[in-house]
């Protein structure tokens, strides 16, 4: 008995002491036991079973001298109860238990004469129960319950688990004694209240906010009167239940405290501290930006992102530059979702570019956008009507230091020439490639020349133009629009002929 009680509290206090066990960081974010008032704590049940009374004056169904009752029986019991969760392993449980003991005196007969044969092995005998103790008790228990489950550190959660209990009681009894057949009272106790101290063994299994037990309890006295007798230097008496046990838990919170792990909370921090390496470790979309920091996880390789993961938008358009078919768009102006100006009127020159923005379907207009003069007449752009059908004024097309290439930014240009001449099928049109000083004349010669060539054969191959149509030269640095900005004079030039 020692040796148990103090098992129990050995376990009973290394529990208390990992659940005061908490730490909290500098961010305020607090490691260990979570708090009691996020979980459900309380819970009702009700317990079904059978019990059975041990004395120094009862026995079984055997012929045992010593005992006056030969015939004690199993009786049904039954009681309710409350819990209350202190920690996850650790509970209190308040609960009243109804029962009856019940035992017969057994006297042996000869079946010819019918006189009582006490205790005697001859087999022609009969059976005749000559009295009876019964005894209805009432108990009331506080008990501290402790399940094991929860310190397992392989399972966070289970839903299995064994349970033991100790505590301290007080239980009421009223022992009778009485003739069988005439109920006549041969001895009683009267109503007798004596403390017990209940323990328990069993095992739990939960299923969502109930869960069902089984278990063995065992109730030791401090009397020797339970039987009605009195038998001097005799032990106490004592008895056992064996109980099935259903728990409704209440709460709103459907995490009963029981049944959670305290080292879940452990796993739960493990993996969340693990979590948050990984991210600061790692770069999904290859950015170069930390996936922690990453506000874009998605960025397509290659591309040039922010300090925090998010595209580059070069022209501050909202369209990303990886995305951006214009990535140089004037600041302020609407572009579509591929980042391309708006032109409402489709003339081939953007909104924020066109000096006229609602020149008539079917127009010709200059890169600025203004109306291009018919023969014998002022256009908008103020020049007289030159060349054949009245094409006065194409825009130039400009390039980058050395480069032949033609750049997005120059589309809309390529647009307008495109227009003029699909407008005016008789036209043919001389494009003539322009270089600035830097560089040596020959060098710059064949430059102008590939600036030329590489217009020639977009206008082909992107707008359809008979290439019979166009006609290219090179003036080189021949021909500068002005002494000192080298870019106007890096550019083509078209003329109709």
């Amino acid at each position: 008995m020692k040796t148990r009680l103090f098992a129990v509290v050995l376990v009973l206090l290394t529990a208390g002491t990992l659940m005061a066990q908490t730490t909290t960081t500098a961010t305020g974010k607090k490691y260990g036991l979570p708090k009691g008032n996020e979980f459900d704590r309380v819970s009702i049940g009700l317990t079904l079973g059978a019990s059975h009374l041990n004395s120094d004056m009862l026995g079984g169904d055997n012929d045992d001298e010593s005992r006056v009752f030969k015939n004690n029986k199993w009786k049904p019991a039954f009681g309710l109860q409350i819990n209350h969760q202190i920690s996850h392993s650790i509970g209190l449980r308040f609960r009243g238990m109804f029962t009856n003991f019940y035992a017969e005196d057994e006297e042996l007969l000869d079946s010819v004469t019918f006189e009582p044969i006490l205790f005697n092995n001859n087999s022609n005998r009969g059976k005749l129960y000559t009295d009876y103790m019964e005894t209805p008790v009432s108990e009331f228990a506080l008990e501290m319950t402790y399940n094991f489950g929860n310190i397992s550190f392989l399972n966070r959660n289970k839903n299995f688990h064994f349970v033991t209990t100790l505590g301290i009681g007080v239980f009421n009894f009223d022992s009778e004694v009485k003739e069988e057949g005439t109920d006549k009272l041969l001895r009683s106790t009267g109503a007798v209240t004596e403390l017990m101290i209940p323990m328990s063994l069993g095992i739990k299994y939960k299923i969502g906010k109930v869960d069902i037990g089984l278990a063995v309890d065992y109730r030791q006295t401090f009397t020797d009167r339970i039987d009605a007798t009195v038998k001097t230097y005799s032990e106490y008496d004592d008895y056992v239940m064996g109980n099935l046990t259903v728990n409704y838990t209440l709460g709103k919170k459907n995490r009963p405290m029981e049944w959670v792990n305290p080292m879940e909370v452990v796993y739960s921090d493990i993996s969340e501290l693990k979590e948050k390496i990984d991210i600061m470790s790692g770069d999904k979309d290859k950015d170069g930006v930390s996936d922690l920091f990453d506000k874009d996880n998605n960025t397509p390789e290659g591309v040039k992102v922010y300090g925090d993961g998010t595209t580059v938008d070069s022209d501050g358009d909202g369209v990303p530059d990886g995305k951006d078919s214009d990535p140089f768009t004037p600041k302020g102006a609407r572009v579509d979702t591929n980042g391309a100006e708006i032109d409402t009127d489709s003339d081939g020159v953007a909104d924020s570019r066109d000096l006229e923005p609602n020149t008539p379907a079917g127009s010709l207009v200059n890169f600025q956008g203004l109306t291009l003069a018919k023969p014998g007449e002022y256009g908008k752009d103020g020049l007289s009507g030159k060349g054949k059908d009245g094409v006065s004024f194409l825009p130039s097309v400009f390039f980058d230091l050395g480069g032949s290439s033609i750049k997005p930014t120059q589309y809309d240009r390529l647009v307008v020439i495109a227009k003029a001449m699909k407008a005016n099928p008789d036209i043919k049109v001389r494009i003539t490639g322009n270089c600035d000083v830097q560089g040596s004349d020959n060098e710059n010669q064949r430059l102008g020349l590939r600036r030329a060539d590489a217009v020639k054969n977009h206008l082909v191959s992107q707008y359809g133009i008979d290439p019979a149509r166009l006609t290219t030269e090179s003036k080189g640095e021949s021909d500068p629009m002005a002494k000192s900005i080298n870019g106007v004079n890096r550019r083509v030039d078209f003329s109709v002929e």
